[in-house]
């Protein structure tokens, strides 16, 4: 038996994704994504998971909750608008993109020296173009809207949060980068969930979180994925953060 030859290989996606281009801060193109289920929308339009870091974990997310909601007596996860936002790695260095936008002060370690400060800019352009441009675009209910974001995209979905607590409907911060910055945990929401690994130790990453969300008034749902390290957090908490876009709770 002989192996197809590479060439005989070729692109597939999944026939409801979809992809655009769009014009980000300080002129760089950035992907929009956006996966929708199979079927009439409900009456008020589909609910949405926005993910920051679309290249990372839009497949991933579209992929579940694709999956996960043919049983959603078993699963939990209701069908549901998967949309991200990605940065072009061609429009600079990636990490360099992700700090300047989604943070809104200078890095505390100076060893570092990434570009930072741009989060108010990133926030308007999800507010004032983005959101609109998806509902132009599919049957969404954004009463019903969740953002999601890890790492320095969780920082981003917390310190959004405090900024305009009305422009999502419910919230997800997975390993946020507190040691980067640490809003204040005062934040009036009851619909924020908030996940690390448990093998994050570094820059105290578990334990900086599981203090932030203990110190929070009036409290947060707060998953901790077993063995799971910072990169590997958001993958192994994907069912917990499709469970909490469509507003159940896992038994």
């Amino acid at each position: 038996m002989t192996e197809a030859a590479p060439s005989a290989w070729t692109p597939w996606t999944a026939a409801e994704w979809r992809n655009r281009s769009l014009v980000g801060p300080d002129g760089r193109t950035m992907d929009l994504m956006l996966a929708l289920p199979q079927g009439d929308a409900p009456p008020g339009g589909w609910p949405l998971l926005f993910a920051l870091d679309g290249d990372r974990f839009f497949a991933a997310l579209a992929g579940a909750a694709a999956a996960l909601s043919h049983r959603t007596d078993k699963t939990g996860v209701a069908p549901m608008a998967v949309a991200a936002l990605a940065h072009r790695p061609a429009a600079g260095a990636p990490e360099d993109q992700r700090a300047r936008d989604f943070t809104r002060s200078a890095c505390p370690d100076p060893g570092l020296l990434r570009p930072s400060g741009g989060g108010d800019a990133f926030q308007r352009l999800i507010a004032d173009r983005v959101l609109p441009m998806l509902v132009q675009g599919a049957p969404l209910n954004l009463a019903r809207a969740t953002l999601f974001g890890h790492s320095l995209g969780g920082l981003f979905v917390l310190e959004t949060l405090r900024a305009d607590p009305t422009l999502f409907a419910r919230w997800v911060a997975v390993s946020p980068s507190l040691w980067w910055s640490t809003p204040s945990p005062d934040i009036a929401t009851p619909d924020l969930l908030i996940g690390c690994g448990e093998a994050e130790t570094g820059r105290e990453m578990r334990d900086r979180i599981a203090g932030w969300v203990a110190a929070k008034p009036d409290g947060a749902i707060f998953r901790q994925a077993p063995a799971a390290d910072h990169g590997s957090a958001p993958f192994a908490l994907i069912p917990d953060i499709l469970r909490h876009a469509c507003g159940s709770r896992a038994e």
